[in-house]
């Protein structure tokens, strides 16, 4: 069996990406392949931040991730750079910058370029969405 890296790019509520990418990655899980990372760039890190409320009667972008995650028990990597500037943080980061309060999804991780780079050298395929 392979081992993938997801690496998702679109922001969660731009377009269906996100709930492609999940059904994908479910699907590779049901084929018995591995996913060792889901790396979020650029927009796609809002998928990471706390206290979203989905529309009424869906459910929200970043809860759909987290059941992922915790069922397969695969990390959920938010580029750091990307969600600074969008104002999602972790507590290390708001002790850091002074920030007013962390705003990173329970489940989610920050994590540099490198953690991405290590992906394409340790994953079979990197599937981007």
């Amino acid at each position: 069996m392979a081992s993938f890296t997801l690496l998702i790019r679109s922001g969660p509520y731009h377009t269906a990406q996100h709930s492609v990418a999940q059904d994908f990655a479910r699907a590779l899980l049901g084929e018995g392949h591995e996913i060792r990372r889901i790396f979020f760039y650029q927009d796609a890190v809002f998928a990471a931040l706390a206290g979203q409320q989905a529309v009424q009667g869906q459910i929200s972008n970043a809860a759909s991730w987290q059941a992922l995650a915790e069922e397969a028990g695969i990390p959920l990597q938010a580029c750091i750079a990307n969600a600074l500037r969008r104002g999602i943080c972790d507590e290390a980061e708001q002790q850091r910058y002074n920030l007013p309060a962390a705003t990173l999804a329970d489940g989610f991780e920050l994590a540099g370029l490198g953690e991405m780079a290590a992906a394409c050298a340790d994953s079979d395929q990197v599937i981007e969405f």
